[in-house]
């Protein structure tokens, strides 16, 4: 493994010392200032280079950092180990960034130079990252992914209903240091606000009515891992606050305890809604927004993702045919056209579900999945059986709260609506007693 270190003088020293844990590693130096640096990388050819610390400091770095990152994996290797510099650095095209006295600095140096581990398949298959696609907006994503993997630091993730952003909020989790870790999911929009704290920091025995024993609340059980906040609009502003704390400050005191207890938990938030336009409503606590987009994710609609839609079909029957042991066969894309063609509000959440319904509907019938797609009712009818009941059931499961029902059904909140007006199902909150099937 040929190295190219440009550093000056002690710390190279130190970065030398660090890298005799990789043998293989022939490693030679150019001072920190040294002009020419596209050229010098062209004469040594190695195959990763080291910025250190003096080299990281000058004024051009994220100049140079571009410059060689599109030959050449580019290590940047900082003084201090702060999410924020890391961030920097790895937007300016640097394949890590390591603190100095890392203990792990070498084989990071290692894995850079081998590549990327995760590059997305040209079949557009399924890659670490759990993103099926080749278009240009998946590509991003999974760039962004990668670079978040890499860091510590707070990540938001942003988009419509039934993107992927538990996807994307995994991956983030399983491509990094934390991979071993716990990964804990909390729905913000699912957790009552009267127990919205014992669900976060838990509580002690006896905190309150019904506290029968000590709870650690999902902040302890994500501890070393990481914590994804999904629908992170819906959490009450008084909790807000308290979050603000432990993400700044690592220290969590449950609900009638005495002391507090350090926690070291990477946050990952997602997003339906412009949280942007909350803080300015005051909705939203700014001071928390601000530090949870320290890295953010925006996750393309289906309808922008062009190419993608007929991979994703064939990922899905995949999966499909694992699950329940059948041999669908993706029919030519001709025969898909109504699916192809149809804008999917519910995105990626909303086509898995109607394939599942025609899916199940063709092993029933004992047809082929063009012969369910000829033989389904319009897109916009959703391509459910019994629409109208299943509706109807999974409003009262979510007690008829549209945003929830919708997520639930993979569909957008205005087609939910759009549906329920169609098949005139009435809000018992404002028209009376429930509709019924």
């Amino acid at each position: 493994m040929r190295v190219l270190l440009l550093d000056d003088e002690p710390s190279a020293a130190a970065l030398r010392e660090a890298m005799r844990t990789r043998p293989d590693a022939e490693l030679r130096r150019a001072p920190a200032a040294t002009s020419g640096v596209a050229a010098l990388v062209d004469v040594e050819r190695p195959q990763v280079v080291i910025l250190g610390p003096v080299a990281a400091g000058r004024p051009d770095v994220a100049g140079v950092i571009a410059t060689l990152a599109e030959r050449i994996p580019v290590v940047v290797v900082g003084e201090c180990d702060r999410a924020a510099a890391a961030v920097w650095a790895l937007k300016a095209g640097a394949a890590d960034y390591v603190a100095l006295g890392a203990p792990d600095l070498a084989e990071r140096v290692a894995t850079a130079a081998e590549g990327p581990a995760c590059a997305p398949s040209a079949a557009g298959q399924a890659d670490v990252a759990g993103l099926v696609g080749v278009s240009p907006a998946i590509e991003r994503v999974r760039a962004m992914v990668r670079t978040a993997a890499r860091t510590g630091a707070p990540v938001l993730v942003e988009g419509e209903t039934g993107t992927g952003k538990e996807v994307v909020a995994r991956a983030v989790h399983t491509l990094g240091p934390r991979a071993r870790a716990p990964f804990v999911p909390v729905n913000c929009a699912a957790v009552p606000e009267s127990l919205a704290e014992s669900e976060f920091f838990g509580h002690a025995r006896g905190a309150f009515t019904g506290a029968f024993d000590a709870r650690p609340g999902a902040l302890r059980l994500a501890d070393g891992g990481t914590l994804f906040l999904d629908e992170i609009e819906d959490l009450p502003l008084s909790l807000q606050a308290k979050l603000l704390r432990v993400v700044q400050d690592g220290e969590v005191r449950p609900l009638g305890g005495s002391s507090a207890r350090r926690v070291d938990v990477r946050v990952v938030a997602a997003s339906n809604r412009e949280l942007w336009r909350m803080v300015e409503s005051g909705a939203f606590r700014r001071d928390l927004y601000y530090r949870l987009r320290v890295l953010t994710i925006q996750l393309p609609p289906l309808r922008e993702r062009g190419a993608d839609l007929p991979l994703l079909v064939a990922h899905f029957v995949a999966a499909f045919n694992r699950r329940h042991g059948t041999r669908f066969v993706v029919p030519p894309t001709a025969q898909l056209r109504p699916l192809l063609d149809h804008p999917w509000p519910g995105n990626v959440r909303e086509l898995e579900n109607t394939l599942e319904s025609l899916l199940i509907l063709a092993t029933a019938a004992g047809d082929d999945l063009a012969t369910a797609v000829s033989r389904a009712p319009a897109l916009d009818g959703g391509f459910w059986p019994d629409e109208r009941a299943r509706i109807l059931r999974v409003l009262n499961d979510h007690r008829w709260n549209r945003q929830r029902t919708a997520a639930a059904l993979g569909i957008s909140r205005v087609t939910l609506w759009r549906r329920m007006e169609r098949h005139g199902i009435r809000d018992p909150l404002t028209h009376g007693p429930r509709a019924t099937s």
